[in-house]
């Protein structure tokens, strides 16, 4: 008899312990409006961030939150993420596969944004896929994602003068975008100034510029 309370203990144990990893508490904004609150599979959202699994709080069904009835959730210990409609570059960015072309090609569709940073002059957000990581700004709450621009493209035209050669263009539209902001707010600082001229298309790079607009420490 002792036998079987300790098998049950322990399913009960193992149960609980597999819930609580799985899934965490937080609260999601339909786009109507409302506000669901209970737990999110948070096991699928770095695989999947557009369809979750999630569990209205005071009961055990399982609905399904996606980007055609969502427009924002947030997981206790992550980042939120946004509902986005709009256009996605489809370039590479990488030096291993990058074209003899300027690529411009885009994608109309309709994502969750992963929500970096949402401060009083500057909003930054990401969105990831198997071609890259794309970073998006906004300026005023309600207002469209703008995607910080960044290509990479081999341009035979333009010669190394080294090499004789072709070279590898970096468009770094992003720094221009960043830069202009940060005049507007008049922080162009000596410091700002060199922040944005060595600033790589990075997260972390990226994100120390938008904590010197919006002023947040690290």
């Amino acid at each position: 008899m002792k036998y079987c309370y300790a098998l049950s203990f322990l399913f009960l144990f193992i149960t609980a312990t597999s819930f609580a990893q799985s899934y965490k508490e937080g609260y999601a904004v339909t786009l109507k409006g409302d506000t669901l609150r209970g737990y999110f599979d948070n096991s699928g959202v770095n695989r999947k961030p557009h369809i979750i699994k999630f569990k209205p709080a005071g009961t055990e069904n399982i609905t399904v939150l996606t980007i055609d009835n969502t427009r924002y959730f947030s997981i206790n210990g992550r980042e939120p993420y946004e509902r986005y409609a709009g256009p996605i570059t489809l370039d590479h960015i990488s030096e291993q596969q990058v074209l003899n072309e300027r690529d411009t090609s885009i994608r109309l569709d309709t994502v969750f944004l992963k929500v970096l940073q949402k401060g009083e002059k500057l909003s930054l957000y990401s969105f990831s896929d198997h071609i890259k990581t794309r970073f998006y700004i906004t300026e005023k709450d309600g207002e469209m994602p703008v995607e910080l621009g960044y290509r990479l493209y081999y341009n035979s035209a333009k010669v190394n003068v080294y090499t004789g050669t072709g070279r590898t263009v970096n468009e770094d539209t992003y720094m221009t975008q960043l830069y202009n902001i940060a005049l507007k707010h008049n922080l162009m600082t000596p410091d700002m100034q060199h922040k944005i001229e060595w600033l790589r298309y990075t997260k972390s790079y990226i994100l120390e510029v938008v904590n010197k607009i919006n002023g947040v420490k690290k």
